[in-house]
């Protein structure tokens, strides 16, 4: 019972997590401090815990964050 419960809190906090990047124009990543569009392929790739949300374009360059080269947002 225990794992099934642990199991549905981590399906409900990653999707969460799913839907909130969704929902970002743009997707950065803490570790590499790059951003990318939230449909770019680096982002499925990229660890959820690592994600940060931003709304703006000038919001994520203002975070220090630098454009993917990939993507190029």
């Amino acid at each position: 019972m225990k794992k099934i419960f642990a199991a549905v809190v981590a399906v409900i906090v990653l999707t969460t997590a799913f839907a909130t990047v969704l929902a970002s124009a743009y997707v950065g990543n803490a570790n590499t401090h790059k951003f990318h569009y939230a449909d770019c392929s680096s982002v499925s790739k990229m660890n959820p815990a690592n994600r940060v949300s931003f709304s703006t374009r000038d919001e994520a360059i203002g975070a220090g964050y630098v454009p993917c080269k990939r993507c190029k947002p």
